[in-house]
């Protein structure tokens, strides 16, 4: 029995390699599964397309790209597809059906070359183009979490370059169009800023209006718009209505701010040695004597349970040294044992953000409107007194048209940035903690009062609260009596007032007694109020026609 087990199993194993066998004798000879070296030249009108794209449909990672002759050469199955694609060109899908050689002619992209793009005083098609361009649209930063349009474009258009000047919640973005335009530091180099035809502020604009952004980036734009486009024109298209449905849109955004490359400084006990040696190289007596460095040791390393004073410090006190010298009972007598990170104590590790857009939009034949409000609240960093920037715009246009040959248009949009900072948050608030909070100084006195200068001044010290209203308002008249004839007349009327107010108070600390000392000891107030108009007056007209309609294909763009 057992013999004939093993029979029926050496048979039915010999019946499935002989099958399979079978299958793979078929596979080999069927030519659809069969590799084949597919080779040609992609080209263009004027000749051979260098670095092209030649892959297989649906088995991206087989491609090449072609040499410089335009060739390519590429194995793939008999009934397989190519896609061919290059920049500035219509992707192709190519069937091999079985062929050896496939050459493939590109056609620019229609669709980019017809696009409309705002280029002085009136529009363009790109394909009509001589200049240098850039073109951004809402559809590019829709879905980028900044606060201010500058901070949008960021990466977006080539020979633009955008840097922030702080980390400051209302700090604003330098922006330089094919790098710095000028040797004189006198001489921002900044571009000209043009929203919706007059001149603006690129950060006292919600992102979530803006429809185009054309950047032009040559000199040309001089001869247009005079010498405040010397450094390049930003022209800025917002959002308008359309003739339809109503439509309503909401949209909020959530987010998280973490600070980055935050130093790590030495702990207590390590600093408190290399100060001394410090001291001693320069012929100087120690700063810290040896029980106050041994009670600086043991509560690193966990021997003392809580941060104690201990007394007998050695050397009088100096700027930069101990700042508890105006304190009565303090100097000479006691010294700090702690160990804390400064940077960790004064800032916070996360900071949260919200951002709220609403808008409306519709119309008929006749009549079209959009608008849209935005709110913005951004917390900062500081844990004593955090700093705070808030935005609140608004934004109505209009359009009607009053005639086939007049139509009349009307905007106003409001922007409202608030600004609020401790008093005693400055540029140098950072390196300043690097060289004076030293690790062992206690945050708080034994008393409970918050005793650490950096905390006592952020929280204690004042604040700065800065307001900037922006108002705009546009009235637009287009006239076309004759077809093709059109005439513009633009009425700009721009409001900016900016109010603020930096108090500063004397800052106490308190003594072994526990009363109250004056640690700084000035105070003063400081008002400061803008108010800036601005009337423009636009009116220009143009007159187009066509003297051969094939005239422009003569000449295509590159």
């Amino acid at each position: 029995m057992k013999n004939k087990r093993n029979f029926v199993f050496a048979s039915l194993l010999y019946g499935f390699m002989v099958l399979m066998g079978g299958v793979l004798h078929l596979r080999a000879e069927n030519p659809q599964d069969a590799k084949i070296a597919v080779t040609g030249v992609v080209s263009d009108a004027d000749g051979p397309v260098i670095g092209a794209s030649v892959v297989e449909k649906g088995n991206p990672s087989n491609g090449v790209a072609t040499d410089v002759d335009g060739k390519y050469t590429l194995r793939v199955s008999p009934n397989a597809t190519l896609e061919v694609s290059y920049l500035g060109y219509a992707k192709q899908e190519v069937p091999v059906g079985g062929r050896t050689s496939v050459n493939v002619t590109l056609a620019e992209e229609a669709n980019a070359l017809d696009e409309v793009v705002v280029v002085g005083f009136g529009t363009q098609k790109k394909v009509n183009l001589t200049g240098a361009i850039g073109i951004a649209t809402a559809k590019d930063i829709a879905d980028r979490p900044v606060t201010s349009v500058a901070q949008a474009l960021q990466g977006l258009i080539p020979g633009m370059t955008i840097t922030q000047n702080s980390g400051s919640l209302d700090a604003t973005a330098s922006i330089k169009i094919r790098g710095r335009g000028t040797i004189d530091d006198d001489i921002k180099g900044d571009p000209l800023v043009l929203i919706d035809g007059a001149e603006g502020d690129i950060n006292a604009l919600n992102p979530a209006d803006v429809e185009t952004m054309s950047i032009l980036k040559d000199a040309a734009a001089s001869s247009i718009y005079g010498a405040k486009a010397s450094f390049g024109v930003i022209l800025i298209t917002t959002k308008s209505g359309k003739a339809g449905k109503t439509r309503i849109n909401y949209s909020n955004n959530f987010r998280y701010n973490s600070p980055i490359l935050m130093p790590t400084p030495m702990d207590s006990y390590t600093l408190a040695l290399y100060l001394n040696e410090a001291l001693t190289n320069g012929e100087d007596d120690p700063h810290f004597n040896k029980s106050w460095v041994q009670a600086i040791k043991d509560y690193r390393d966990g021997t003392l349970a809580s941060p104690i004073y201990v007394s007998g410090t050695t050397r009088e006190w100096e700027e930069g040294f101990d700042p508890r010298s105006d304190v009565p009972g303090y100097a000479e007598k006691i010294g700090g044992v702690d160990n804390r990170n400064y940077y960790k104590e004064l800032y916070r590790s996360t900071a949260s953000s919200q951002e709220h857009n609403l808008s409306i939009s519709g119309g008929n034949d006749k009549l079209t409107f959009f608008g849209s409000v935005n709110y913005l609240d951004q917390n900062g960093l500081m844990v004593f007194n955090q700093d705070q920037y808030d935005r609140f715009s608004s934004n109505v246009r209009v359009n009607y048209q009053l005639f086939d040959w007049a139509k009349l248009g009307y905007s106003n949009r409001f922007v409202r940035n608030t600004y609020e900072r401790p008093a005693a948050l400055t540029n140098s608030l950072f390196t300043d903690i690097g060289r004076h909070a030293w690790a062992m100084l206690p945050m708080y006195d034994p008393n409970g009062n918050l005793f650490q200068r950096h905390a006592l001044n952020l929280r204690d010290s004042g604040n700065d609260r800065a307001i900037t209203d922006n108002t705009y308002q546009q009235a637009t008249l287009t006239l076309e009596p004759i077809k093709n004839w059109r005439t513009n007349v633009e009425v700009n009327y721009s409001i900016k007032n900016y109010n603020r107010h930096w108090d500063k108070f004397v800052t106490y600390r308190y003594d072994i007694d526990n009363q109250p000392v004056a640690w700084s000891k000035s105070s003063n107030v400081h008002e400061e109020e803008l108010k800036d108009d601005l009337l423009g007056i636009n009116a220009y007209s143009e007159y187009s026609f066509t003297l051969n309609r094939d005239h422009t294909s003569r000449f295509p763009a590159r």
